[in-house]
């Protein structure tokens, strides 16, 4: 493991008040989250989550998409590269942001996910698979019921390329139900895709 005490310079990109300690925050920030570092089955689908989605990670998350604070990339995207190679998951033949439809990209004004998944990509140098895109304006999945969101997002995404083989490593934010991944999985797979490992920056409970 690598060592990150002060390895940045510079304010804490979250509270702006006190020095950088690791992931480019400071040490009373880095209390307020709540690692779990769950590995669990999504379908039969691998999956990591790194954090509960407890409020000061809400905070963080909201102030970064809906706020337009992007210096938090930096955060999330640290945060993710090291569990990666940390947990040598570093094998896979592309990194797949987990795509927002261009009304809701339009709406917000950047693709949240794909910004973290550009840095620690060209890290890693492991190809970003950009060909996969959301094809329908979904509703929140927040405001349905189970059936509901199974429903809403079917058809939602498509790849117009061939992979065949690949191993794909899917990035999200937030992991509630599942359902998104797994929609997403569904169309990476009828495209030839060999297996399919998603990583989300938190859930909102622990899955054992």
């Amino acid at each position: 493991m690598i060592d990150f005490l002060f390895l940045d310079e510079g304010l804490c990109f979250s509270c702006k008040k006190d020095m950088v300690y690791k992931y480019k925050l400071c040490k009373d920030c880095l209390d307020k989250l709540d690692y779990i570092g769950n590995n669990f089955e999504l379908s039969g689908n691998t999956c990591y989550s790194l954090y509960f989605y407890n409020d000061f990670m809400k905070r963080l998350i909201a102030d970064y998409k809906f706020s337009r604070n992007t210096s938090l990339k930096e955060v999330f995207s640290d945060m993710i590269y090291r569990f990666l190679v940390d947990n040598n998951l570093t094998d896979f033949d592309y990194i797949l942001a987990s795509p927002s439809s261009k009304k809701t990209v339009n709406k917000r004004g950047f693709d949240h996910i794909n910004l973290i998944a550009d840095d620690f990509s060209n890290k890693l140098g492991i190809r970003k698979l950009d060909e996969f895109k959301k094809i329908k304006n979904t509703k929140s999945q927040h405001t349905l019921n189970r059936l509901e969101r199974g429903e809403n997002l079917k058809g939602a995404f498509k790849l117009d390329k061939d992979i065949k083989g690949s191993r794909i490593l899917l990035i999200d934010d937030l992991i509630t139900t599942g359902n998104t991944a797994l929609e997403i999985i569904k169309e990476l797979k009828n495209k030839g895709a060999s297996e399919v490992v998603t990583l989300a920056i938190c859930s909102e409970k622990s899955i054992n």
